[in-house]
């Protein structure tokens, strides 16, 4: 009972049953378990070094144990960290998916069932279109979600393939404000446009398009209804710069370590209407990176967010 005691004042407890593994299976209790051995391996050789040789050599036989048990400690309760991240991860992919992939199959199956009753189909015989064009854009849904969970792994396994070319992060901006201007109405945010340059450079356009693309559409979807987003793109120290800024719900301190980690989303969105599997950040960077570029994001709490990336800049011949 004390000992529970003692392991619910160090909260160890309800971080392993946060991480959903037991006491013998979880970093924090192997943490304290192994910091309580080492302690009486110190003073167990301690007290037998001093017996059978000088002080001096006792205190050095103490140290190197004492090193050794730490290396050892260490590299035990690092794997499990490990593991027990590993397993978090997996839950947590599974419960994203699940529910990701719930929505589109059902709305398909709802339409297939509707489409296949002979005195509905008569009496929405009229409809019977829109609810064909319904059942393509959940399949497309769904295909979309496929896509992106095969280009994680192809980042994971850093296999990125590129086909650059000379593109303009300006019309790549604009073609993307147009896909999502039916998007931006429903949710009443007005795009603020400042392009002090078109934005030359040497990339794959897709890839460029994809990350964009994710970057408008989270501060669309994340921005109160009535503000705006503004997007920025200049030139600076050789490169091309695009900033993107919202008055969304900003990312809490806590979350920001791990904002550009595959299947992470911070826990604040939940809040709002958010879908989505949690990787578009991680691929976005993985893209750039991969481009020769860097990229980065800087937010308050509560008072919005402001991602951007660079590109080297592709000097044009006049």
């Amino acid at each position: 009972m004390a000992v529970f005691k003692f392991l619910g004042a160090l909260n160890v407890k309800k971080r392993c049953d946060v991480a959903g593994v037991g006491l013998w299976q979880c970093p924090h209790f192997l943490f304290i378990i192994m910091g309580t051995v080492i302690i009486a391996a110190i003073l167990a050789t301690d007290i037998v070094a001093r017996r059978y040789t000088e002080p001096e050599i006792a205190a050095l036989v103490v140290l190197l144990v004492s090193a050794l048990l730490f290396i050892i400690g260490h590299i035990i309760v690092r794997s499990f960290e490990n593991v027990v991240e590993a397993s978090r991860m997996k839950s947590e992919f599974v419960s994203i998916i699940s529910h990701e992939l719930r929505s589109p199959l059902s709305a398909v199956k709802w339409s297939l069932d509707l489409l296949k009753s002979e005195p509905a189909y008569a009496e929405k015989a009229n409809d019977s279109y829109s609810i064909i064009s319904m059942i393509g854009e959940q399949n497309e849904k769904m295909i979309h979600l496929v896509n992106t969970l095969l280009e994680v792994r192809r980042v994971e396994d850093k296999k990125i393939d590129l086909a650059p070319e000379k593109i303009s992060l300006r019309e790549i901006t604009e073609k993307t404000l147009r896909d999502l201007d039916s998007f931006a109405r429903a949710s009443n945010v007005t795009p603020d446009l400042n392009f002090g340059s078109d934005g030359i450079v040497f990339a794959d356009p897709k890839k460029i398009g994809f990350v964009v693309a994710s970057l408008t559409e989270n501060a669309l979807r994340y921005s109160p209804g009535g503000t705006s987003v503004k997007i920025e793109i200049f030139r600076k120290s050789g490169k091309i710069f695009w900033r993107i800024s919202d008055h969304g719900p900003g990312i809490p301190e806590e979350d920001r370590e791990m904002i550009f980690s595959r299947f992470f989303r911070s826990h604040n969105v939940f809040r709002y209407r958010s879908g989505g599997l949690g990787v578009g950040l991680f691929v976005s960077r993985a893209y750039i990176k991969a481009s020769g570029g860097e990229m980065g994001f800087f937010s308050k709490n509560k008072k919005g967010s402001v991602f951007w990336f660079s590109l080297p800049e592709l000097k044009v011949k006049g």
